[in-house]
Parts: structure tokens; sequence; C-alpha cells
């Protein structure tokens, strides 16, 4: 839509200006100043299909789906050789597949099909994979539950009628039900590792830049990340050799310069590596007793494995929290919600046709549209944003001290280790319920995993396996940054065990 005179002055109708001023400035800018615009869509190619291997795909609703976990099926060719051939995999549904339907959770979506195929989607593809659908993506991929999307409720299957976590719950569904080998899930403050740890399976968030985000709906470059979910480590471990390592596009990616050989260089022989228990993980508000018991437990049972396990304290833990869930309120509304997930400032390669299609339907008078826990965190960011405090710059300045007491930490230690989600999975709730209900039942689950994020480092969520209670229970383990290698050898070494 180009730029038009009525649309100016409704911008600038609480600004101080005479009738004559805005006159003059809209004669400005039509004369001269809004000719960069125009000129950048008059140089921009016209974005063509880039999908190199033919597809088809299946709509709702199925049949067959009976964890509610598929948003859309689809046949897509593959390569016929390499590492991945044979295996099933669901993708979730905020990463781009050309030509296929997109929703992010919303119905203010429907009818999008992006242009071209992310990195990740190129990659499985390349290596044989057979990608069997996009996984349903919890609304605007933004809740810590299955409740959210437009859907309708993902179902556990573990647990029939309770939560499957969020934000990727179909992806962690479609795992945990056995209907794919391992599937992508995306994870801003914890989005991977909640889902895998109520649905008993593993779930694991790289380092930042080891897997390129391009063309996936961000939130914020700090807060952004991919990986795979399975209910064994082997399929992980294939995945991350498949998906690690620049695409030349991800500002992420930089200053990486390493190769990535994961299953080459898998190690499980954990004599003399040393684990810290973090006391500020367990005791929480709404922590479960059982919860903090258990994981304890298995924490402690790396010591059979030879590896030394000391319990330490993080005071700047809950200075962590505070500052994740800052930088991620303000960049849900001024990231993805002002600007389709478009960033400033970045080197990335933007799927325009993603953030122009989010930037049509994310307008004011849809806000009504979205869920409660949506436009809760929506208004928090808005508020926050119109102030004229720099919240997110002090989060951000806080950062800095808070990557200086967890690089002092990692120093000595090999791996942190904590409970993933200080709570098990939660019951489903009503969607003609309270709005307090639908917004509370969404949050908390997250309160051990955001500040990872933040901090770029690699963190999987295992599944006690040293354990009698009937609701699945995560361990996270936390490597240093850049130490992806050795939070997969722990995990892997667990496994064994």
């Amino acid at each position: 839509m180009d730029f038009n005179q009525k649309e100016f002055f409704k911008q600038i109708k609480d600004v101080a200006l005479t009738q004559e001023q805005k006159d003059k400035y809209w004669k400005m800018l039509d004369e001269d100043f809004l000719a960069t615009f125009r000129d950048v869509m008059k140089y921009s190619p016209v974005l063509t299909k880039n999908a190199p291997y033919k597809r088809t795909f299946k709509e709702r609703p199925f049949t067959d789906d009976k964890y509610n976990a598929y948003y859309v099926k689809t046949k897509i060719e593959h390569a016929a050789t390499g590492p991945l051939l044979g295996k099933k995999v669901a993708v979730k549904d905020n990463i781009t597949i050309a030509d296929v339907p997109m929703q992010i959770g919303t119905k203010l979506l429907d009818g999008y099909q992006p242009k071209e195929d992310a990195t990740v989607i190129k990659r499985l593809l390349n290596a044989g994979a057979e990608i069997n659908g996009k996984a349903v993506s919890e609304n605007l991929f933004v809740a810590g539950s299955s409740f959210s999307a437009d859907t309708g409720l993902v179902q556990n299957p573990l647990l029939p009628g309770y939560s499957a976590g969020g934000s990727s719950s179909g992806s962690a569904a479609l795992v945990a039900g056995n209907e794919v080998d391992f599937a992508l899930g995306c994870d801003q403050t914890g989005s991977i590792r909640i889902p895998a740890s109520w649905c008993g399976i593993y779930g694991f968030k790289p380092s930042r830049g080891v897997v390129p985000y391009t063309g996936i709906a961000s939130v914020d470059q700090l807060l952004d990340y991919v990986g795979p979910m399975s209910k064994t480590m082997d399929n992980i471990i294939l995945a991350m050799d498949v998906l690690a390592g620049p695409d030349g596009l991800d500002s992420r990616q930089k200053e990486m310069k390493q190769t990535f050989h994961f299953a080459a260089d898998m190690n499980t022989d954990l004599r003399g590596k040393k684990i810290a228990l973090v006391k500020e993980g367990f005791g929480l508000r709404r922590s479960e007793k059982v919860v903090d018991e258990t994981v304890r437990e298995n924490i402690l049972a790396f010591e059979k494995l030879g590896a030394e396990v000391q319990e330490i304290s993080l005071p700047d833990f809950e200075m962590g929290r505070t500052v994740v869930d800052t930088l991620n309120s303000l960049a849900t509304y001024r990231q993805l919600i002002k600007t389709g997930g478009a960033s400033l400032g970045s080197e990335n390669y933007y799927p325009v046709d993603l953030s122009e299609a989010l930037n049509e339907q994310l307008v004011p008078e849809n806000y009504a549209q979205l869920p409660p826990i949506v436009q809760v965190i929506l208004y928090s960011g808005m508020l926050a944003d119109h102030s004229a405090t720099d919240y997110y710059g002090r989060a951000q300045n806080l950062l800095l001290s808070l990557k200086q007491s967890f690089a002092q930490v990692m120093q000595k230690f090999d791996i942190l280790a904590l409970p993933s989600t200080p709570f098990t999975a939660t019951k489903l709730p009503d969607l003609e319920g309270s709005l307090e209900e639908l917004v509370t039942g969404s949050m908390g689950m997250d309160a051990n995993l955001g500040v990872f994020n933040a901090l770029g480092y690699p963190a999987i969520s295992i599944p006690c396996k040293f354990s009698d209670y009937h609701k699945p229970i995560g361990m996270q383990l936390v490597g240093a940054f850049g130490a992806d290698q050795t939070v997969l050898n722990f995990a892997q070494a667990y496994e064994d065990m």
C-alpha cells in the first residue's frame, strides 16, 4: 500500500502542529522523503518460490490426529540418500515451508503460504528426511501450555486430558505419541524444553547460532532458537549433525568458525567431570516436591558414572528471570507484534512475506481475537514500550553482569543441572473458563529455562528415568556457551546408564 495524506494525518493527530504545518510536512514527505521507501520496492526482487522438492499438503480436519497435534500434513519429495533417510519428521508451525499453509496458532494468518523454505527445512530435505507435516504451535508461539492455538487443545499422549506443554506443543505430542521419529521445536523462553519435560521426551536447545534460525518467525535475536525433540538421543544427535553450521544468512552465526560432528565426537566417559546442582532451580513458589526430589535423585545418579556433583548457589538466577521476562515481553510487542518479527540492526535475511503477512493482521483492531495469554503479554510490552523508562535497555545492561557471573561458574563446572519445569503437566482447562485461569494456566513453567536463552547457553530437557511417579518429570542439563557437545555427551551417557 502506498503512502497517503489521510494516513499521515491519522498517525500525527496527537502531534501539536497547525493544519498549515501538517500540510507542508506532507508536501515535503510526498515529494522527497518517502521516495526512498518507494524505491526499495522498485529495487526489491519479486519473491519467487524457492522449493526445489515437489510438495503437496492436506489441511485439517484429520480423522487420525488423536492428539490434535498436526496443523497441516505434508508429502514432500526429498534427497534419495542421506543420514536422515527413512526418518519421519514434523516441524513446528512457525517454521516456513514454501507453498504449505502456515498459521502459527492464529486464525488471523489463515490463507498464508510462505514463499521460501527455512534453512532447517532445506537441510532436512537434503539429508533425506520425510517431513510429515507442520506441528501445531501455540498462538504466536508465546504460551507454555497447550490450549492457546486456534486449532484447539493439544493432548498429552502420556496423560490424556493434560497439557502437552508449549509452545512447541504439537511437536512434543507427535514425538511422544510415536507419530514421528523426531520433531523440530523453537524456543524463546523454554518452548522446546517445557513440552519435552511434560511429555517425557528429550528436547535440545543449542547454543545461540549453532543452528540457523533463518526463515522462522522471530521474537528477539537474543531469545530465538530452533532444535530437535525426540524420544531417544540418537535422533537428537543425528538431527544436530544435519542442522548445525552457518548458512551465511543468520547474523547470530557471524562469528562462528567451527564445524560440528556430534556423533563422531561423542564421548560418554564422564569420569572427573563436574556437575553443579543449582539450588535456585528448586523450591520455587510453584515447585512440586516430587519434582524437586526426583530431579535431585537423578542428578546424583551421575556419580555412578564417575562425575562429581556439587550443590551450588547462583544468587543472580532470580535477576536472570527478571531480565528474560522483561526482554521477552517487550520484544513480543516491539518485534513480533509491531514489525512482524523483523528486527532492527541485525544482518539477517528476512522472510519478508512472513513479516508482511503478520504486519497486515497484527493490528489493534484484531488484538481481541488473540487468546488471553497473548493479549496480556502484548499489553504488558505495549505499556513498557510507551514508557519514558528504557526497560529493555536496563534489562540488557543487567544481562552483561549476568553473563559474567554465569561464565565464572562455568569455568569450574562442565554442567549445570536443575529441574526443567518446577511442576508437572497441568490439566487442560475449559476454554470457556475464567480469563484468569486461561492466563495463569500458561505461566510459571519456564522459570528455570529462559535465562539460558538470554545467555546463549545450550540446554537439554531429559526425562528422568529413576522415578516411579505417574507423570513425566524433566531434568535440565546446561553447558557453557558453545559446549553443545558436552551437553549431548552427558545426555547420551545418562540414557545409556
